[in-house]
């Protein structure tokens, strides 16, 4: 839960700071992603070091052994390939559907529904493309 809170809060800042510091590209918003990323796989770590210590689960050295044991280094590089990627998707499909909108109120709601749904299932197919490609 705390992985996607932090997510969400990044995405939001970077969407305030394109707001207030307005560009052609909305790079404060696709920046923030990776940034966000970060701090969401170092809490992700946190809590679970937390529910180990306090839950009685497992000591730190071993906590800590477990993590550096099963560690990939290029498990980091593909979380950042796929923020940045999913941060150009979820950037650029709304405001396509958007920039090409004709009418009033009703056209923006059905607009805004049929973004949400091209920009899950792209997500979905170009997170699949890209698990195979660079995990495969």
């Amino acid at each position: 839960m705390q992985m996607g809170i932090t997510i969400f809060a990044g995405a939001y800042f970077g969407k305030y700071l394109d707001e207030h510091y307005p560009s052609s590209k909305k790079w404060f918003t696709m920046l923030f992603y990776p940034f966000a990323i970060a701090i969401a796989m170092y809490t992700g770590i946190f809590g679970g070091w937390m529910a180990a210590m306090f839950g009685n689960y497992a000591p730190t050295a071993d906590f800590i052994a477990g993590i550096q044991e099963d560690f990939v280094g290029f498990h980091v590089t593909y979380a950042f390939i796929k923020s940045l990627v999913f941060a150009v998707i979820i950037a650029t499909l709304p405001a396509y559907h958007g920039y090409y909108l004709k009418g009033g109120a009703l056209e923006v709601g059905k607009a805004a529904t049929v973004s949400f749904i091209w920009t899950s299932v792209v997500i979905i197919i170009v997170n699949y493309v890209l698990t195979q490609l660079l995990l495969g």
